[in-house]
């Protein structure tokens, strides 16, 4: 995939909408420029960190943002959009060929492998972060027949998000898939824990991805009826079985799994189908810093690696619309890590 620079195309809110403009004009090169700057989650979250500034504020670990929306059934795509398909591979090249997402948290972690997973599949993807540093480096990287379109936003900020929703609509049209990858940490007992840090995890692991959701619902709707949709939430553990020290964390991880699974009864008529993914320890920079507040070594060979996780996401989304994998569990081939 070709990246380039383009600063001047990019300002106002709906920057993305002038590099697709731009993109269309230079007959399909993508010029993945940075988007308008927003406020950053520390900036927006208080005490809640992003994951790479853990280790300078302990006991403090944050997540990174991804959203990811992917079409099933390219050829009825709409031949306005099919300049979008394009890099450094053939036009429809792919399994997932044709088809666009939003994945949140893509500037590190699963978030950037899924993102990068779906690009290696022909997919036009909006990878959405708040580090616009990490964001055009993973727009570097990626590789396929799709196209990286980095998009720097803080999805806890509701002005910023309903504004990328509104003009993902007027610029795309239906969405394939959503991916949420993004996801806020604090360990802490009962006892010790702080208000503040439990309200910051209810914004960033609850109410952003369920806004970010309710947004985007009628784009989705409107692939799901025509060619079917999907939304993936990517869970934790803790959202199956807490232990001591997570009672914050696994009750906004509980809160996400009730949303999938009732969201799940309510669009499944639309064509929509609705994937929670339960991880175990997987090899992140929020892992990393997690490790450290434990005072564990971190050998994050042992764990589930982002690209593992990546492929199972691409996996669920390229399965034929007869059938709906709605969970799955994830675990460290060993155990006792």
């Amino acid at each position: 995939m070709r990246t380039g620079s383009g600063s001047g195309l990019v300002t106002g809110p709906n920057g993305f909408l002038r590099r697709m403009l731009a993109r269309w004009l230079v007959g399909g090169t993508a010029l993945c420029a940075p988007a308008l700057a927003v406020p950053t989650w520390a900036d927006g979250m208080r005490g809640l960190v992003h994951s790479n500034d853990c280790a300078r504020i302990p006991g403090r670990v944050c997540p990174s943002y991804d959203a990811a929306a992917a079409e099933a059934g390219s050829d009825s795509r709409p031949q306005t959009r099919d300049h979008l398909v394009t890099g450094s591979g053939t036009a429809r090249g792919g399994r997932l060929a044709g088809r666009v997402a939003v994945v949140t948290g893509a500037s590190s972690g699963i978030g950037r492998a899924v993102a990068l997973e779906l690009v290696a599949e022909g997919t036009t993807v909006m990878a959405i972060g708040r580090d616009e540093t990490r964001l055009a480096a993973v727009a570097k990287e990626a590789d396929g027949p799709g196209i990286l379109v980095p998009e720097q936003l803080d999805l806890t900020d509701d002005a910023a998000r309903e504004a990328f929703a509104a003009a993902f609509a007027e610029s795309y049209g239906p969405l394939d898939h959503l991916v949420h990858c993004a996801g806020g940490y604090v360990h802490a007992l009962v006892a010790e824990s702080s208000l503040d840090d439990f309200d910051a995890q209810y914004a960033a692991n609850v109410r952003a991805p369920f806004a970010l959701t309710r947004s985007l619902l009628p784009a989705l709707q409107a692939a799901g009826r025509s060619r079917g949709a999907d939304v993936v939430v990517v869970n934790s553990s803790q959202g199956v079985r807490a232990r001591g020290g997570t009672s914050q964390y696994a009750a906004t991880m509980h809160a996400m799994r009730a949303v999938a699974d009732s969201l799940r009864d309510e669009v499944n008529a639309d064509g929509i189908r609705v994937c929670t993914i339960h991880l175990g320890r997987t090899a992140t920079p929020l892992q990393e810093a997690i490790y450290a507040g434990e005072g564990r070594v971190y050998r994050p060979e042992l764990l589930v690696q982002p690209e593992d996780v990546a492929q199972v996401v691409v996996r669920v989304l390229a399965l034929r619309q007869t059938g709906e994998v709605t969970e799955i569990h994830m675990r460290p081939a060993k155990k006792d890590q």
